[in-house]
């Protein structure tokens, strides 16, 4: 498998050729909103998928990467958080096995804490009413 960069410029410059194309018919005027749409719901989607099993990385980029089509400062973020990704994996597997294992429980741990905290924020705010039974076995109430 290739370095982030390798797959992210692949991916952002077959749609590169492609987008300019778009740009010059007859609804070219809705490409640039529409590209920007696109890239937004893609990045946010990547983002929520960071934490869980897959290529919540790889989305987020390619997100970012859609938004370079039509954004300068999106070029720049995207070309610095590659390097700045493979940077860090570089470094990472550098690592023995039980260093890298105890930062992947270390990872577990912190994204259960986080969903548990927003999970309980979300029901004491009131917007999360199915939950009272789960709470109510803890002797909890809003």
């Amino acid at each position: 498998m290739g370095s982030m960069r390798e797959i992210v410029s692949d991916r952002i410059d077959r749609f590169q050729a492609s987008h300019e194309r778009s740009k010059q018919k007859k609804y070219g005027f809705l490409v640039r909103p529409a590209t920007l749409i696109v890239g937004w719901l893609v990045t946010i989607i990547g983002l929520v998928t960071i934490p869980l099993p897959g290529q919540g990385w790889l989305t987020t980029f390619i997100g970012v990467g859609i938004l370079s089509l039509e954004l300068e400062w999106a070029k720049r973020l995207l070309a610095w958080g590659v390097h700045q990704y493979d940077r860090f994996f570089t470094w990472y597997s550098g690592k023995s096995f039980r260093f890298r294992m105890a930062m992947l429980a270390l990872m577990l741990i912190l994204i259960w804490i986080i969903f548990s905290v927003s999970f309980w924020a979300m029901w004491h705010a009131g917007t999360l009413p199915w939950a009272d039974e789960f709470f109510h076995w803890f002797g909890l109430s809003r």
